[in-house]
């Protein structure tokens, strides 16, 4: 989308053979405040939390971004 190469999710999703909520999901996780996303690639998410958990319903807002979040990694994740 950012090249013109896509005006929509579904065109994406459609060029990369994938489902539109998928792209969705990811497209969320852009939005992610930083240290979440370092607490996604350090692997201190519960073992039972999926990548997208973090992405489905996100708030632009980083502190209701953590508030879920310390939900999900079992403690305080803090900006």
């Amino acid at each position: 989308m950012e090249f013109g190469q896509a005006r929509t999710l579904t065109e994406v999703a459609e060029r990369e053979g994938m489902d539109r909520a998928d792209v969705s999901r990811m497209v969320n996780l852009t939005t992610l405040a930083p240290d979440i996303v370092a607490a996604i690639l350090d692997e201190t998410l519960l073992p039972e939390v999926t990548l997208f958990d973090p992405a489905s319903g996100t708030s632009l807002s980083w502190e209701e971004q953590r508030a879920k979040a310390s939900r999900i990694v079992g403690s305080p994740v803090r900006g």
